[in-house]
């Protein structure tokens, strides 16, 4: 995965998570950076690469990422950082980058209120449902009614399509040798909770609609695993430690109990 190097810190985005900082990089770019939490553990990192890989073999739109090097004389020399950002926390470290897209705009929960309105303005709306499917799958704690993580980026049309941002949370924020096959999402810690989630899948005309889910649910898992080698590969150089964990999460994603249990759970939420 290629690397780039941040010239200018452009802004810092407060929240209560990460607080990433908005950069410019050398290749003309901006991006969306995080550095990791707690300096001992770089899971949360390898998750947001993790999933922004699976999202894509999903086919569920999410920023491009790279990794991004921010020199630590940018932070030693921006007064307007919090706290938050040491020098430190970005020497000999790289971070992970999301590029910025300047015709997205965040998903408020006023835009799903009325399903009949988000119809007019979303492309699919059925990607909401597949979005909370994946959420169940990779465990992703960090998307819910409360705190939604999606994105509308403007099509050629006139209307959105759905982005999926922010993994760091994922798989229960556990290292990955700590995963177990009943690790689950609580009910309302999902997209699915959403009345509009519920609507959707009423709303849909197909006899067939569970078969449908199920099929693209087997098939996404599948491009997953297929692309798995290529993934480790492209990570490998830069997040070693965590490598030795990586046949845990694989392992954990293709039990196929587990999946059966996860489609099952997906299907009762929306009944």
């Amino acid at each position: 995965m290629e690397i780039v190097n941040a010239i200018t810190i452009l802004d810092e985005i407060h929240t209560t998570g990460h607080s990433p900082l908005k950069v410019q990089c050398d290749d003309g770019n901006i991006y969306i950076v995080k550095k990791r939490k707690h300096l001992q553990s770089d899971t949360e990192m390898v998750s947001e690469f993790l999933c922004n890989y699976l999202c894509r073999q999903w086919g569920i739109k999410t920023p491009e990422c790279k990794f991004v090097s921010v020199p630590s004389e940018l932070i030693i020399h921006d007064p307007n950082l919090s706290n938050r950002h040491k020098a430190n926390h970005y020497e000999n470290y790289l971070c992970f980058g999301s590029q910025f897209m300047p015709d997205a705009l965040d998903v408020e929960l006023t835009d799903l209120t009325y399903v009949k309105g988000s119809r007019s303005i979303y492309n699919d709306m059925t990607e909401l449902l597949k979005i909370g499917l994946f959420d169940l799958w990779v465990v992703n704690i960090d998307r819910k009614p409360t705190n939604l993580n999606l994105m509308k980026q403007i099509m050629p049309n006139g209307k959105f399509d759905f982005v999926a941002i922010d993994h760091a949370y994922a798989f229960d924020t556990l290292r990955y040798d700590q995963l177990t096959k009943d690790l689950e999402l609580s009910t309302n810690e999902s997209i699915l909770y959403l009345d509009v989630a519920l609507t959707i899948y009423k709303g849909l005309s197909s006899q067939d609609i569970d078969n449908e889910f199920k099929t693209y649910f087997i098939d996404s898992i599948s491009k997953c695993e297929n692309g798995a080698n290529d993934f480790l590969n492209e990570i490998d150089h830069n997040f070693e430690d965590e490598r030795k964990f990586f046949s845990h999460v694989l392992r954990f994603l293709l039990d196929k109990n587990r999946n059966g249990t996860i489609f099952a759970d997906f299907l009762t939420r929306l009944k």
